[in-house]
């Protein structure tokens, strides 16, 4: 598989994954609710993705890229293993919303 096509391919699986994340987050945290603060490492254990992996990075990456979740400023720390995006815990926006509504 050519480099440019493997690229495509795991951003689709990220764009998949982190579909799935942001939709079980509206289900049992958000509600429809923006603002709604969510912890995404409790909807990848729904989703079964392990938190940590490649594949829950890429999806995280890409629902911070895309501005669906924002990260709660009050819950920074260091990065680590467990919340590698700095946050223990993220706010559920309007662009969350608009990314489920297709």
């Amino acid at each position: 598989m050519s480099a440019s096509r493997r690229r495509t391919t795991i951003e689709a699986q990220a764009r998949s994954d982190g579909l799935l994340l942001l939709r079980i987050i509206d289900d049992t945290q958000a509600h429809g609710e923006e603002g709604t603060r969510a912890d995404p490492t409790r909807a990848a254990h729904e989703a079964d993705l392990d938190v940590g992996s490649e594949r829950y990075e890429d999806a995280m990456a890409y629902l911070i890229e895309q501005a669906a979740l924002l990260g709660d400023e009050h819950t920074a720390f260091d990065v680590g293993d467990e919340h590698p995006h700095g946050y223990a815990s993220y706010f559920f926006t309007r662009r969350a919303l608009k990314l489920l509504e297709g």
